[in-house]
């Protein structure tokens, strides 16, 4: 891809010299991910992952793998059917009403059409092969699902929706914690702009977006200091 032409994919040993990390606070409390301040800091060349050059290959053959990693959805329309199958509203259970059924219905087809793209991953995989733009599917998919599944939870549950901690919260805090984290997951791997614009493009292959420069490579184009 021209595009992304000059780019070089290094591993960083984070116990170098020069590398400050500082965990960043989430919502939900939690520090999963940190930004990373880099001075001075040297990186021998037998850190290099492929070729001098081809560092976007790799680049997005290690979004893909997460993308489809990500596919593991929590909560998903089982936890869903569980807490409508346990709470009851006027006097039966939440499930039986049919509106509720018809969002967990929904739910289980999104994540059932994401299992089996999944598998089609897999399969390429165990071919050799590398993977592809499908995987931006599972994640588009599952990223909304939870967020949406898990403010159902939050409303089905009313008060005790707002209650944080395994020990306290019901479910152990699960919809509780999703309901905070889902906004974020929409943004890791590549938002759901992104992701749909690669949907639209890669395996649809619906036209793209004008873009002016699009063969000519990061390196090549003409900056202020040029």
């Amino acid at each position: 891809m021209p595009k992304h032409k000059g780019l070089t994919f290094f591993v960083v040993d984070m116990k170098s010299p020069g590398i400050d990390p500082r965990p960043i606070r989430q919502i939900p409390g939690t520090s999963e991910f940190n930004e990373v301040f880099l001075q001075n800091v040297r990186i021998p060349d037998h850190n290099r992952l492929g070729e001098v050059g081809a560092g976007w290959q790799v680049a997005i053959t290690t979004l893909m793998n997460e993308r489809h990693g990500r596919y593991n959805m929590t909560p998903d329309w089982s936890d869903a059917l569980r807490l409508a199958s346990e709470l009851e509203i006027d006097g039966e259970p939440a499930a039986n009403q049919s509106s509720v059924r018809e969002r967990i219905a929904d739910w289980y087809v999104q994540c059932r059409g994401v299992e089996l793209t999944f598998m089609r991953t897999l399969t390429a995989i165990s071919q050799g092969k590398q993977p592809g733009p499908e995987n931006s599917i599972c994640k588009v998919i599952t990223a909304s699902a939870r967020q949406d599944i898990a403010s159902f939870a939050a409303d089905l549950l009313d008060s005790a929706g707002a209650v944080s901690g395994r020990e306290d919260a019901p479910s152990a805090g699960m919809f509780h914690y999703a309901y905070l984290a889902a906004p974020g997951m929409r943004i890791a791997a590549g938002t759901d702009e992104i992701l749909r614009n690669i949907i639209a493009e890669r395996v649809l292959t619906l036209p793209g977006e004008i873009r002016v420069d699009r063969d000519r490579a990061f390196s090549d184009i003409p900056t202020g200091a040029n």
